[in-house]
């Protein structure tokens, strides 16, 4: 069926770590304090998380220009960072963070149902990520064969910039032969994804539960009281709201009502 003759939603684009794999996005968040531990700079969970979502390369040097990171940095190397040394960083940075993955990309409970019915209703799947192509080789061969197979999987580098650019986007609504952009949806689990389908005139899903924004893998969140619990979710909610999403749920296995709400949205008229 040609995606233009579908009426309602055409295409999904899911981020990875957070919305697909990994849940709570630990990975990325190991990768990264390991990085800078191994240049003698110490940075919390909470610090590494900011800016996620980004392009890695982008997302260290977010990193580097939190003031609290970048002290630290002079103080133990004397010298603020430079345009070289994150570029030396990012390199160190891939190698490390594809071994991190292998630990960290099962895919989250409910997801592969989901993809499942995508594709029974004739919807087309992509994904988008702050990894570069490089990175997710292995892992794009373990999702795939767990039961969640995209159309395409678009990296920063098949583009030449990360989000909040739309690029990414437009290059996946591209090589799946969808348009308008209106009949795309965005599920990620970042302010940065958020951004990304503002930018690319997407409507916008916000992933809490399962996220970054939580940041904890569901066997950590469960051991949590039920207070503690409902007010880590309640945070994560607040600061996902506050970026201007259509909807906020749990995680991806919570899709398909949003699915048909949008659809009927789009059938009255309705854009992002």
């Amino acid at each position: 069926m040609n995606a233009r003759t579908i009426s309602g939603v055409r295409g999904v684009v899911f981020d990875l770590s957070g919305t697909v794999i990994d849940y709570g996005s630990r990975g990325p968040v190991v990768a990264f304090c390991e990085l800078f531990r191994r240049h003698g700079v110490h940075v919390s969970s909470d610090e590494a998380r900011q800016p996620m979502g980004k392009h890695k390369k982008d997302h260290i040097q977010c990193m580097l220009a939190d003031p609290a990171i970048l002290s630290r940095w002079t103080q133990t190397h004397g010298d603020p960072p430079t345009e070289a040394l994150i570029d030396q960083l990012y390199q160190e940075f891939i190698p490390l963070q594809v071994d991190v993955l292998q630990n960290h990309s099962e895919l989250i409970p409910g997801v592969a149902q989901v993809a499942a019915d995508l594709r029974r209703r004739g919807i087309k799947i992509a994904t988008t990520t702050g990894f570069d192509s490089g990175m997710i080789e292995a892992l794009a061969r373990h999702v795939r064969s767990a039961g969640f197979e995209p159309d395409v999987m678009v990296c920063p580098d098949h583009v030449g910039q990360g989000r909040p650019a739309p690029w990414m986007a437009f290059h996946a609504a591209r090589q799946m032969d969808i348009y308008p952009m209106n009949t795309l949806v965005k599920v990620g689990d970042t302010p940065a994804d958020v951004a990304e389908a503002q930018a690319a005139g997407m409507w916008a899903v916000s992933v809490v539960r399962s996220g970054n924004e939580v940041g904890l893998s569901a066997q950590e969140l469960d051991a949590l009281s039920p207070r503690e619990q409902a007010l880590r979710i309640a945070d994560a909610r607040a600061k996902l709201a506050a970026c201007g999403p259509h909807y906020l749920i749990d995680s991806a296995a919570d899709l398909l009502p949003i699915i048909d709400d949008i659809t009927a949205r789009l059938v009255r008229g309705e854009r992002p």
